[in-house]
């Protein structure tokens, strides 16, 4: 977790085909990462006092009323006559009363049991057939039928036919109640008993549920590499269908109000209800309302038409990306182990703060407790601030990755010559820029607290009658939730701009936000546009793998197999996750790539000097635009000059300008174009 040597790395140097802010990397945000490490000791501190002093056996075996834990052999305790006891045999916690589990008093016994006993003297055969005791240690058997029933014992009121559930004896009416309100939902869902056949059904094309797995692997680790093409078809869907579905239906509605009115006018005075007009002015209303619509429609697309292009062209470049580092795909995969590891690191020590305490006699009832000391209770929200803190760090250094992968791609000219991008990415992240991740991932706990709070305070006033409080806490909720987003958007973009520039986090961060302001319609474009054909990537791995899940057990044809269905359904979920994951990876590289070209045509002006980075196709894309807008730009200024004076029309038509010999002057719209004026331009 070291911020590691504040110097440059190899191979980073202007002159190596890098941008030059890389070349000087220095650590940044040391202080968020000092604080990181200091309040990490603090949690391993935690974690080894709770695995030291804490008996984890406490909370899986239970303990009865005098301290002595289940399944063990125990210490006595000072001032508890009972304790101390060999419980090695006994590894079931029995109580007293069932009916009252907090105030019970609580025996560890053999076994628990399995019928129902109603007086002392069936406790006693009870305890004579399979030696397990069900009254108070010190209560000999053959003092059962005269021994006192209750609470405090010494012996059971009322014995239940209990269940071992988690070394606790349950009664058995319990998980009848259980059972009984399952079966009434299952009876309630359908009589036929539909969801045992459905689970059935799983286990049997358990096989064909895998094999839909793989498919959806292989297809989401495919989409990635076609979803370029899928982008430009999609961007000719969008034209075609939104601006004739739009006039299509502006005209329905035209022609519906047409023929209302008409059928309207038509009816005699006396039968023009106003339910009738009310109905034509609803149309006339719906048709003006759509007309606008369609026109502020074709506007936006007539507007937003070259920015789409773009954005399918970076989505092109994406693809070339993600083919030249394909291991790129399988970062959400170690993300998610690592995530895995330290939530079960997490919850274990979790389990060992609960089992930390000392043994202690409550005054009331003379019985043992094992209460953790006043400090060791406000563990817990250290340790799961910590948890939040924890995991959006590690989310962040994922994204981390992702982006500086891409953007070292990008400003790399021999891509083809270019090896371990991710390496490079992860020495680049722990050498210097920890510090930045664990600041961008303390602004989102900073949102999240306040959230755990909110959310905690409505569930404590779900009954409550005052409806106000409760609107105005969905309020807030609703807000701070907007503004975790928005961070969290921030907090991306500026993760790749630490990636291109290496700087800090607030600088960073506000580099992001004006390049995004600046760009606010390529942003809108690609948000838009990209969202829509990464969302048809995903149903497209879904629809694939639901049809061949089909194909599968078709081929099969299991007469066992009743609802094809559930299976398909389940695999089409798993389908649905692989796909997001993987896509997932495509999505931050298309922003990192926006970012970059804007970087790009900031720092360079295409000259032999300061030649651009992008790759040929883009630059033959921002060339291509950049000429149509010149040559728009040189017609109208032509024809404002002929407007203005009738010698300029001379002026172009002079032999100087049209000499073939080329002794005169060129002519402007041949003359070459300048290459920063055009990405510029573009």
């Amino acid at each position: 977790m070291a911020c590691g040597p504040c110097m440059g790395a190899a191979g980073d140097e202007p002159d190596g085909g890098k941008l030059q802010p890389i070349a000087k990397r220095s650590c940044t945000d040391i202080l968020c990462c000092f604080l990181f490490i200091v309040f990490w000791v603090g949690m391993l501190l935690i974690a080894a006092y709770s695995i030291l002093f804490g008996n984890v056996f406490r909370i899986i075996y239970g303990y009865d009323s005098f301290g002595n834990i289940c399944s063990m052999e125990n210490e006595p305790i000072e001032g508890v006559e009972l304790s101390g006891m060999d419980m090695t045999n006994k590894s079931r916690v029995f109580f007293m009363d069932i009916r009252d589990p907090v105030r019970s008093m609580e025996i560890c016994v053999s076994q628990c049991p399995d019928e129902m006993l109603n007086t002392n003297e069936e406790v006693k055969d009870f305890a004579t057939e399979t030696g397990s005791r069900l009254c108070r240690y010190d209560i000999d058997t053959s003092e059962y039928p005269t021994a006192d029933q209750g609470l405090d014992g010494p012996c059971p009121e009322v014995v239940y036919e209990s269940k071992n559930i988690i070394n606790r004896c349950v009664p058995v009416q319990l998980e009848e109640f259980v059972r009984e309100f399952i079966d009434n939902v299952i009876e309630a869902l359908n009589s036929a008993e539909l969801i045992s056949k459905a689970l059935a059904d799983v286990y049997m094309a358990r096989w064909a549920i895998l094999a839909m797995c793989v498919i959806a692997l292989v297809l989401a680790f495919l989409m990635v590499f076609l979803i370029h093409i899928v982008a430009q078809i999609v961007v000719w869907l969008i034209y075609i269908i939104s601006v004739v579905g739009s006039i299509a239906g502006t005209v329905a509605l035209w022609i519906t109000w047409k023929m209302k009115k008409d059928m309207f006018e038509q009816l005699p005075e006396l039968e023009q209800l106003d339910a009738a007009s009310r109905n034509v002015q609803a149309f006339l209303i719906y048709s003006i309302l759509a007309t606008v619509f369609t026109v502020i429609l074709c506007l936006v697309i007539l507007v937003m038409r070259k920015r789409i292009a773009f954005t399918v062209e970076l989505y092109h470049q994406a693809g070339k990306a993600l083919s030249a580092m394909p291991l790129l795909l399988i970062q959400p995969v170690w993300t998610f182990l690592i995530l895995a590891v330290f939530f079960i690191y997490v919850a274990a020590v979790f389990v060992f703060i609960s089992a930390t305490g000392h043994p202690t006699v409550m005054n009331d009832t003379g019985y043992v407790t094992y209460d953790p000391p006043s400090p060791v209770r406000h563990f817990w929200w250290y340790h799961a601030v910590g948890f939040i803190w924890t995991a959006e760090f590690i989310l962040a250094c994922h994204q981390f990755v992702i982006a500086a992968s891409v953007a070292d791609w990008y400003f790399t000219r021999e891509k083809k010559k270019y090896s371990s991008p991710i390496l490079k990415a992860i020495g680049r992240l722990t050498s210097y820029h920890l510090g930045s991740m664990v600041f961008g991932a303390f602004i989102i706990l900073l949102v999240k607290i306040p959230r755990a709070i909110l959310l905690y305070i409505q569930y404590k006033l779900k009954d409550s009658a005052n409806e106000v409080a409760k609107c105005v806490l969905k309020c807030l909720s609703c807000c701070l939730y907007c503004l975790e987003k928005f961070l969290k958007y921030i907090n991306e973009n500026a993760y790749i701009i630490i990636a291109i520039e290496g700087g800090g986090f607030c600088n960073s961060a506000r580099k992001a936000l004006i390049i995004l302001l600046s760009n606010s319609l390529r942003v809108a474009a690609i948000n838009c546009v990209g969202d829509f054909v990464l969302f048809l990537g995903k149903l497209t791995v879904v629809a694939l793998t639901a049809v061949s899940g089909l194909l599968i057990m078709g081929f099969q044809d299991d007469p066992r197999l009743i609802f094809y269905a559930i299976p398909v359904g389940i695999g089409s979920i798993f389908a649905y996750i692989f796909a997001s994951c993987f896509l997932s990876v495509y999505e931050m590289a298309v922003d990192t790539l926006l970012l970059c070209f804007c970087e790009d045509t900031r720092i360079n002006d295409g000259s032999a000097e300061k030649p651009y980075f992008m790759d040929k196709s883009l630059m033959e894309f921002v060339s291509k635009s950049s000429k149509k807008m010149n040559k728009k730009k040189k017609k109208s200024d032509k024809e404002d000059e002929t407007d203005a004076d009738p010698a300029a029309v001379r002026l172009h038509e002079s032999p100087e300008k049209s000499s073939p010999t080329g002794d005169g002057p060129r002519d402007e719209v041949d003359a070459p174009l300048d290459p920063a004026k055009e990405a510029k331009e573009a």
